[in-house]
């Protein structure tokens, strides 16, 4: 009696066991990669602010929390808030290039709990100007306060290197002739002379078991070109989502000809398309007449994407 009464127990306790085991491996594994804008020019709902810029909050699958870029001014800050989203203790924080609409954001860096790590590439730190005949002569790289809160903390990064778990940095992207287009009134100086390549552009590509999840800042190096480096990485794989802005705002018929044509040839079952800042509202129509209005959306402050 005593025997079937312990042995009764040691299967209860087992069974128990193992249905928390498989509770909570359960839980890690269905966890999404999720995206949250927290700034674009425009709102993907009613009550969060906007301006200029691109900030977007990245939860990775295993619960390690990044940023890329963030916008113009604390705009980040408070959509997070109305979100519920902590930027406490991230992991880090990816800056796209060097443009005050995506570093400007840093001047609150003593904000953050936990002072996260920045990483870019090293061009970031370059002045840049905005010269236009007529006009005063603005700063646009990244602002005095967000250079000196977060020198401590930059990482500088070339290439492509592997920020955490399925999270890749993707810079220094080749840029074929005709394939990108230049920023006019960008310089490296005031006087107007030296012309701003924008060499400090900078994508996320994010490994999903469906494919890689693209996530642009700006795009300066070419919406085709950063893709192409990211097939070259990961030869096998497809593109299952594109995210950010794009740099299209200014592309001719035949440019977003191109890049339909490449996204046809690299895209994976379920892709989506998700344009915002510079993408430009002719490249995102131009996007959603070939793939339609469930696939192709404008980004947002506010958006939450899961996959």
């Amino acid at each position: 009696m005593q025997n079937y009464l312990r042995n009764t127990i040691i299967v209860s306790i087992l069974t128990a066991l193992t249905i928390l085991l498989t509770t909570v491996t359960g839980a890690f594994a269905a966890q999404p990669l999720k995206l949250s804008v927290l700034c674009d020019d425009k709102a993907a709902a009613d009550g969060f602010a906007t301006e200029h810029g691109v900030s977007i909050s990245i939860e990775l699958p295993n619960g390690h929390h990044w940023l890329l870029d963030t916008g113009t001014t604390n705009i980040y800050l408070e959509n997070a808030e109305r979100m519920g989203i902590s930027l406490d203790d991230l992991s880090g924080i990816a800056i796209s290039h060097g443009h005050d609409d995506h570093t400007g954001g840093l001047t609150f860096y003593p904000r953050l709990k936990g002072a996260p790590p920045v990483y870019g590439h090293p061009y970031i730190w370059h002045k840049q100007y905005g010269v236009k005949k007529g006009a005063p002569v603005r700063i646009c790289g990244m602002p005095y306060l967000a250079r000196k809160y977060t020198q401590a903390t930059f990482k500088p990064i070339n290439n492509v290197t592997e920020l955490d778990e399925g999270l890749y940095f993707f810079t220094d992207v080749p840029r074929e002739a005709g394939s990108y287009q230049p920023i006019q009134g960008k310089f490296f100086n005031e006087d107007g002379t030296g012309p701003c390549p924008i060499i400090d552009d900078a994508t996320l590509a994010i490994k999903t078991p469906k494919g890689i999840v693209a996530v642009f800042g700006c795009g300066h190096a070419g919406y085709i070109n950063i893709l192409k480096a990211i097939k070259k990485k990961f030869p096998n794989e497809k593109i299952l989502s594109v995210v950010g802005g794009l740099h299209l705002k200014k592309a001719s018929p035949d440019v977003l000809e191109k890049a339909v044509a490449y996204t046809d040839a690299v895209k994976a079952k379920g892709f989506t398309f998700y344009g915002g800042h510079c993408t430009g509202e002719n490249a995102i129509a131009h996007f959603r007449k070939v793939y339609g209005d469930k696939v192709v959306k404008p980004l947002g402050a506010g958006r939450v994407i899961t996959y």
